[in-house]
């Protein structure tokens, strides 16, 4: 009995070191369809301590089905007391949104159903529960961003002081060399914005500020994420490993989206930050200041024919969450990035080991929990 005894306190002080060895993550994200994957890979992780993961209603997503698809996703993981919680429903500024379909199958998981969760969420705001975390986190936590930054600008605004907690804030977001993804065919044909990236674009003023902070980024950008395009080669590979319910779900996706990957236009945008969240070596490129562009358009300048009235969302409020009158932005230009300006310097990705990912990925998936 004395032995036995003795061999289950080593196994749990093990364990409770594995633990606190662990990458202690917070996972940012819009629970678009790349979203589902990377917040599955970073809760199968076997180096991931999964914190907490936060939500808002800016980017693909909305509030209530995000705080019902998180929880069910993480049932598929064997991650424990990961507390949830979203944010507010608009951007910061401006008025622009991701296509209305895109939202709806993010809503829906693209039609895959999982169990409804058990798991309790939090009715605080994201930003309170990013700001709890950090204080009560042992060590140093890598925050791991694959939506709007809306949550971390506001975040940033009311908690500066928690800036020292954070060890690498991974932003999956933003284009420099490589073309923007704003145009999609189908979807978005005739808009005028070639040069940005979605997830900056439809809060560049949040990213803005988040740039500005002087915290440790690292940016995986469409200039690396498109050297991991979601091929239908890799679909089949990934079928033929498919051995845990995280990885039949993920197959089910990938049979739901055929045309997606056939088109040519899915990568792996937030999966390749989740890796590099945990592996940074995923991650080659330059350190350099990024600045976001954004141009106000004047009121007496908008027309009904105004770009910045056509591709605007007319369910977002006229007035921000401060009660200050929303602004109309030039669209052609809003939400691009540069590497330029005075802002600290931050790190770009440019360059990854593409074949390793999608093994690393496609390995924990089908690992044992």
């Amino acid at each position: 009995m004395k032995t036995l005894t003795i061999v289950l306190a080593c196994a749990a002080l093990i364990s409770w070191g594995n633990r606190s060895f662990a990458t202690a993550v917070i996972f940012d994200t819009d629970v678009a369809i790349d979203d589902w994957s990377a917040l599955l890979f970073l809760g199968k992780h076997p180096e991931v301590d999964l914190l907490a993961v936060l939500a808002n209603g800016v980017g693909e997503t909305r509030c209530p089905p995000a705080m019902k698809n998180i929880p069910a996703l993480l049932d598929l993981t064997p991650q424990k007391d990961v507390t949830v919680a979203c944010g507010d429903d608009y951007p910061l500024d401006g008025f622009f949104a991701f296509p209305e379909p895109w939202r709806q199958q993010a809503d829906t998981l693209s039609g895959v159903a999982l169990p409804p969760s058990q798991r309790p969420v939090s009715q605080q705001h994201a930003v309170e529960l990013l700001h709890q975390t950090l204080s009560a986190a042992r060590q140093r936590v890598v925050v791991v961003a694959t939506g709007s930054l809306t949550n971390i600008a506001q975040w940033l605004e009311k908690y500066p002081a928690d800036k020292p907690k954070v060890k690498r804030l991974v932003i999956m977001g933003g284009s420099f060399e490589a073309p923007g993804n704003i145009i999609v065919p189908g979807f978005t044909d005739g808009h005028p914005n070639t040069r940005a990236e979605w997830n900056i674009f439809v809060d560049a003023l949040a990213a803005e500020t988040v740039f500005a902070s002087g915290l440790p980024i690292e940016v995986v950008g469409l200039d690396v994420t498109n050297q991991v395009k979601v091929t239908t080669e890799f679909a089949k590979d990934f079928k033929q490993n498919v051995s845990t319910p995280a990885a039949e779900f993920w197959d089910k996706v990938l049979d739901d989206n055929d045309w997606f990957i056939d088109s040519g236009e899915y990568y792996f945008w937030d999966v390749l930050a989740a890796i590099v969240a945990v592996e940074p070596s995923f991650c080659k490129g330059p350190m350099t200041p990024v600045a976001v562009r954004f141009s106000e358009v004047a009121q007496a300048d908008l027309t009904e024919d105004s770009a910045a009235l056509v591709w605007a969302d007319k369910t977002i409020p006229t007035t921000t969450v401060t009660s200050q009158p929303r602004k109309h932005y030039d669209p052609a230009t809003f939400g691009i990035t540069e590497m330029a300006g005075d802002h600290p310097a931050v790190k770009v990705c440019t360059k990854t080991r593409a074949n390793k990912a999608f093994k690393l990925f496609t390995k924990t998936l089908n690992r044992a929990d």
